[in-house]
């Protein structure tokens, strides 16, 4: 009996414990600090704990912030127990920060005394703060379109410590060596500015945690760095039927194989220049279906479905107008090739009812899926 009484306490408490559970959520103003972007002005991040006790009590709160407090960042509201705090930062870099709640749950002993058994809430994110500079000398450079001395400038950034986490100057050198491609420039020590253009800024992306390339600035430039790569690689090497675009066909197998080989190619050196690859994966599906790769294919198919169904509005809205083409054309193609595949609509028709209302303007977009096929309306 004492046994199955003392079994009940424990399931009691048990269920006690289960039934309250506290959340804890940081809240911050902003990710990304320009340090000379505001002459003198705010370079601070306004940071919340955010903890919803669900019955418990909470006993403390603690901040911990990567980097040396007074050397590389101060408060200049709270400390590290408030709740909100607002910091200072000094330095160009990445900044971890952790955010730790303990939190009490009173429980009753069996000789009818009370006791708090404290818990702990965790919150860590890493490189979560993101400062970066303007870099005034190699905006005025590439502002002048003296390209080949921009190259030469980043390059020197790049080498840094300070900036060895920072995306700003690899930005400048894939702008720099960008322009060197386009003006048609010469150098000895550029050998393929395209190429490593591309190079330079997979490495920004890479290293952009908190969003440098979405600045205006930076943003502009990229959008139309994608669409070079995407339209003269992509989109003027795919034929037409109807006004709407199909994969690429010769009358001889090898031309076929060695052109969709190319555009493969420009695909996944595209993968490596976005936040956003879902539109050139679909791309990617298409060409690979058609060229005999039909397992990669429905690999891609299978994890990239599910994502467009996932993704939102706003989302979508936030990427640059080259993934947003690169996911119509991707839509369209891989359309094609899953209703040869399936031998019907089963699975095309899903996803480009999820991407309507974005294209619903675009001339190729209402060739396709309200000429062709009629939106499936008959479906």
């Amino acid at each position: 009996m004492r046994l199955l009484l003392l079994t009940s306490l424990c399931l009691i408490f048990t269920s006690s414990l289960l039934a309250q559970q506290p959340t804890l959520q940081l809240k911050e103003s902003k990710r990304v600090i320009t340090l000379d972007d505001e002459k003198g002005g705010n370079t601070s991040v306004e940071m919340r704990s955010i903890f919803t006790a669900a019955g418990t009590k909470k006993v403390s709160t603690e901040w911990i912030i990567s980097g040396e407090q007074g050397k590389d960042w101060e408060f200049t509201k709270g400390d590290q127990k408030s709740d909100i705090i607002e910091v200072n930062f000094k330095r160009v870099g990445n900044y971890s920060v952790s955010l730790n709640v303990t939190y009490a749950i009173k429980k009753t002993l069996r000789n009818g005394e009370v006791e708090e058994e404290e818990f702990d809430l965790y919150v860590d994110n890493d490189n979560f703060i993101t400062v970066t500079n303007n870099l005034d000398e190699l905006t005025q450079l590439h502002a002048d379109s003296n390209f080949i001395k921009l190259v030469k400038r980043a390059g020197d950034y790049t080498v840094k410590s300070k900036y060895a986490n920072d995306p700003t100057p690899y930005i400048f050198l894939a702008k720099g060596l960008y322009g060197v491609y386009r003006k048609d420039l010469k150098d000895p020590m550029i050998q393929d500015p395209f190429e490593e253009a591309i190079n330079a800024c997979a490495t920004a992306i890479e290293r952009d945690e908190n969003g440098v390339f979405r600045m205006p600035i930076h943003k502009m430039w990229l959008n139309g760095f994608q669409l070079e790569l995407l339209n003269n690689g992509v989109r003027y090497i795919l034929d037409e039927e109807d006004g709407y675009p199909i994969v690429y066909s010769n009358e001889s197998k090898e031309k076929t194989a060695e052109t969709l080989s190319e555009i493969l190619d420009v695909c996944e050196s595209y993968s490596t220049i976005t936040r956003n690859p879902m539109g050139i994966k679909f791309v990617e599906a298409a060409i690979r279906y058609n060229n005999r790769d039909s397992k990669t294919a429905n690999l891609i198919w299978k994890t990239e479905l599910p994502n467009l169904l996932n993704l939102t509005d706003k989302n979508f809205d936030n990427w640059t107008q080259a993934d947003k083409d690169a996911l119509r054309v991707g839509l369209i193609l891989s359309a094609q090739a899953l209703i040869k595949r399936d031998g019907s609509t089963v699975n095309a028709r899903p996803m480009l009812q999820k991407a309507e209302k974005w294209f619903e303007y675009d001339k190729e977009w209402i060739a396709f899926y309200e000429k062709k096929y009629n939106s499936f309306s008959e479906q």
